[in-house]
């Protein structure tokens, strides 16, 4: 994560930010379930964004950051995506979500749903292996496993993050 970047297109992430790094089961209604499992950057869930999805994630939930998915990265952005999962450029006032982001996967599509103390410890070992400002949460590609399967991983996904965030600020505040 580029903290840099983020701050120059007024994007307010929290450290060890939590996101969907690919997509999920379709049709989904992605947007309000990721806030209400307290993912910090919103998509659509989709493989692909246009304009009318991004505006659909846009309007169900106002107040958090939108990542799209898509070709046209300007598009995206006039339609309300903060972020753009893209190898090129954003235009001003977007991040533009590289390949080469320092993420850690903290669950997977190929077993049963994690237990948050199992995804804390996974982004504990990551985020003292290196600067946790700068470490996205993510979820991989879920869209091959059951929509409740992927709603549990993202719940472990974030309470655990959360855990971990809190080990940290301890960590900060009370050293001893």
């Amino acid at each position: 994560m580029r903290r840099d970047e983020l701050e120059t297109a007024g994007i307010n992430v929290p450290v060890l930010a939590t996101v969907c790094a690919g997509p999920l089961p379709q049709p989904g209604q992605w947007a309000a379930r990721l806030e209400r499992a307290g993912l910090d950057v919103i998509t659509t869930g989709a493989a692909a964004d246009d304009a009318a999805t991004v505006q659909e994630a846009v309007a169900a939930v106002p107040f958090r950051p939108v990542l799209a998915r898509g070709a046209d990265a300007h598009a995206l952005v006039a339609a309300g995506a903060r972020i753009v999962a893209t190898g090129g450029p954003v235009p001003p006032g977007a991040y533009a979500f590289h390949p080469d982001e320092q993420v850690v996967i903290a669950v997977s599509a190929d077993r049963p749903a994690e237990n948050a103390n199992d995804v804390a410890r996974v982004v504990l070992d990551a985020a003292r292996g290196g600067r946790a400002s700068a470490i996205w949460v993510a979820a991989p590609d879920l869209s091959s496993v059951p929509e409740d399967v992927a709603q549990a991983k993202l719940e472990a996904m974030c309470e655990g993050t959360r855990m971990a965030r809190m080990w940290l600020s301890k960590q900060q505040s009370d050293p001893d």
